[in-house]
């Protein structure tokens, strides 16, 4: 009996332990390029294919380095050259409660729906972006940060002292961007201060913070922008182990570069075959008009002949005339 006892205990304890380590088993590092480095309890090393993230965790690239991670089966990250990304939160309770700190640089990832409870968020500087089934990038700088949404759509909320501004929040929908800098973020801050401290109905409430939403009201993504994404990611692995809606969102961006860089080559290779016929027309007509004028050129030569031959005519009419007159 007392073996039994034993046997469930080491059992369940085996149990525990493997559910524990499945539940912080949630960035997984699935492939590198170039120089990264993970700061990691006070230590410094170089990552591993398969290496698990924990919290506190810092990712480095350099120059013309990148790294991809998992995020379970759910997502893919993709953390590009001269970024600095810090692992600030992965679980809270029994859900997932990923938050990505990227202090400068640029980061992209790809994200199926998530499980009911769990939630998964970028922050940078000034501004978080929550999302549950997208794809879109941030980009992060001492002076601010900002957000475009490649397809679906993401959660914008001001970030200040490095608190959420709760009150606030955007909705950046497919092939739209929002920019938020340290002063614009101040000054919605500042707002919400004065605003609160005068306005006591609710519905007066409401319309100034409608107000301040208009100060990051997002924007139509600029073609330069969308083209520099798709340059970004057109080699983010599509990775077996990822659900199946993942995969469809990462095949659909890299789609959409291939079938972008078709239209620029079909546009290139339009715009070529016109300028060829422009050139060959400019030619023809260069061809006509020197013929032209050749021909113009034959007939003065042709007339001022036949004037002179005429002239050499007339003048020898005369002088046969004057050889004739007979003399006294």
């Amino acid at each position: 009996m007392k073996k039994i006892i034993i046997l469930i205990i080491v059992s369940l304890f085996f149990s525990i332990s493997c559910i524990k380590e499945a539940k912080h088993n949630i960035l997984v590092i699935h492939s590198f390029f170039g120089n990264v480095t993970i700061q990691s309890n006070n230590s410094i090393q170089q990552p591993k294919i398969g290496d698990t993230l924990s919290r506190n965790d810092v990712v480095i690239t350099d120059k013309g380095s990148i790294v991809d991670l998992l995020y379970r089966d759910s997502g893919i990250i993709r953390i590009n050259e001269n970024t600095k990304v810090t692992v600030s939160s992965l679980i809270k309770g029994d859900a997932d409660d990923v938050v990505l700190n990227i202090d400068t640089g640029k980061t992209f990832v790809t994200l199926g729906k998530l499980k009911k409870g769990d939630n998964f968020a970028f922050k940078s500087k000034t501004v978080i972006a929550a999302v549950r089934g997208t794809s879109f990038r941030m980009v992060a700088s001492e002076e601010g940060a900002s957000v475009d949404v490649v397809t679906g759509k993401v959660k914008v909320q001001p970030v200040s002292n490095n608190t959420v501004v709760e009150d606030v929040e955007v909705i950046v929908e497919e092939n739209q961007t929002v920019a938020l800098d340290t002063k614009k973020v101040e000054t919605i801050v500042q707002k919400i201060e004065e605003k609160k401290s005068t306005a006591t109905q609710q519905d007066a409430q409401q319309k100034i913070f409608e107000e301040i939403k208009e100060t990051i009201k997002p924007i139509a993504t600029p073609k330069e922008t969308i083209k520099e994404i798709k340059q970004e990611v057109k080699d983010i692995p599509v990775v077996a182990t990822v659900h199946e809606e993942v995969k469809q969102e990462i095949s659909k961006v890299i789609e959409d570069d291939k079938e972008a860089k078709k239209r620029e080559e079909e546009k290139l290779k339009k715009e070529k075959e016109k300028a060829e016929k422009a050139m060959q027309l400019k030619l023809e007509k260069e061809r006509q008009a020197k013929m032209m004028a050749q021909k113009l050129e034959e007939e003065k030569r042709a007339k001022e002949e036949a004037l002179r031959e005429k002239a050499a005519k007339e003048q020898k009419i005369k002088e046969d005339r004057v050889k004739n007159i007979p003399t006294l």
